[in-house]
């Protein structure tokens, strides 16, 4: 891949680069690593040589243009009709950079007419590369020995290829509404923490309500409000990544993962399908004030075909005797505070249980709940 370029520093020694004038590093060193950069190249980038630029801001007040101090980067090179690009400026060996060489080389990069996003400075012995708007000129992103380019090419090309300015130098802007005060259009979740503050089951046959007999003769029963205790004094509940954002209607949504307090109980949540859940609302913005919450809503439809092996929190898969079909409605009262969306919610859950036999059987189950999410903006 870098043959040419191998070729060219293994002929040039050090002494024989002490020597070089700035003509002579232009020629030996710059134009050759130019070329295996990928400039001037194809269609889509340029290369320009010592492109006059000028600086009338430092003469307001002179009539005369003549006056005008001028600029010459040696090289500009980026990408044609698109954001990314960087000049270079060589100095001779035996006289060395300075700081005055790397401000001169940030006014070329950071002039109007150029804005290019790096600034080069190569005097036959290194190059140094550096952000034109880190405004920390003490520090290049990249320092290289030329003797160092055969195996350290790829960190050069890693900024300044064409390929790598497409990638590192876009610049894109939120047009859309903004969720709330103090964020875009959109904001990422990227953990959280809810509780159960307290639950609630009731059982139905045939329409009436038979929760407390059923709890103390169906041994299952008891079970479910032993596991529902356990995942609320006992788990640490997390939220999983997600997002706050703008639909292409303007409405507000919320869409939330939940990784399972166990590995049992995140195959259950997959099963019934609320291992991840969309939030919608109707208000406007998302709520600044605590007094004021913003509600958020989700409704989702499940079915359970009989036979169908079901996870507990622990131990094994148990099959469902008959088919179970379910409604779950989630109504979360949120607000954002710094950088967390913090709020309460209500699940209310209706399974519906078809057995053989000709009864109805419906179980309720309610649960209540704080939670916090971290947002990145």
């Amino acid at each position: 891949m870098l043959e040419a370029v191998k070729m060219v520093f293994s002929e040039q020694s050090e002494q024989a680069r002490l020597a070089y004038n700035e003509t002579e590093v232009r020629f030996h060193i710059i134009d050759p690593v130019l070329r295996q950069l990928g400039y001037p190249g194809g269609d889509d980038v340029y290369l320009k040589l010592e492109e006059k630029l000028e600086y009338p801001y430092f003469h307001i007040g002179h009539k005369s243009k003549k006056d005008m101090p001028l600029g010459f980067p040696d090289y500009r090179a980026g990408l044609k009709g698109a954001r990314g690009s960087f000049v270079i400026e060589a100095k001779a060996a035996s006289v060395g950079l300075s700081p005055k060489d790397i401000e001169q080389a940030h006014s070329y990069a950071a002039h109007a007419e150029v804005g290019a996003n790096y600034f080069v400075l190569c005097d036959g012995l290194s190059f140094q590369v550096y952000d034109t708007l880190s405004g920390d000129f003490d520090q290049a992103l990249l320092t290289m020995k030329v003797e160092e380019l055969s195996h350290r090419f790829h960190e050069l090309e890693n900024i300044l290829s064409p390929a790598s300015l497409a990638k590192n130098c876009q610049v894109s802007y939120d047009r859309g509404i903004r969720i709330c005060e103090g964020l875009g259009s959109s904001a990422a979740i990227h953990s959280g923490l809810y509780t159960i503050v307290d639950w609630e089951i009731g059982i139905y046959v045939d329409g009436s309500d038979c929760t407390d007999e059923l709890r103390r003769t169906v041994p299952a029963v008891g079970e479910v409000e032993r596991m529902l205790e356990f995942l609320k004094s006992e788990f640490e509940l997390r939220v999983g990544k997600g997002s706050v954002e703008r639909d292409e209607g303007g409405r507000i949504n919320a869409t939330v993962s939940f990784p399972g307090a166990t590995k049992n109980n995140l195959v259950a949540m997959k099963m019934l399908g609320i291992d991840t859940i969309v939030f919608s609302t109707n208000d406007e913005f998302l709520s600044v004030d605590p007094e004021k919450p913003t509600a958020f809503e989700s409704s989702s439809r499940f079915v359970i075909p009989e036979g169908t092996m079901l996870p507990p929190l622990f131990g094994e898969y148990t099959p469902a005797e008959c088919e179970v079909t379910g409604d779950m409605f989630v109504t979360a009262r949120m607000h954002k505070s710094g950088d967390e969306i913090v709020g309460k919610y209500i699940v209310h859950t209706d399974y519906h249980y078809l057995p053989r036999a000709p009864i109805t059987l419906r179980q309720e189950f309610s649960y209540i709940g704080e939670f916090n999410l971290s947002i990145i903006p």
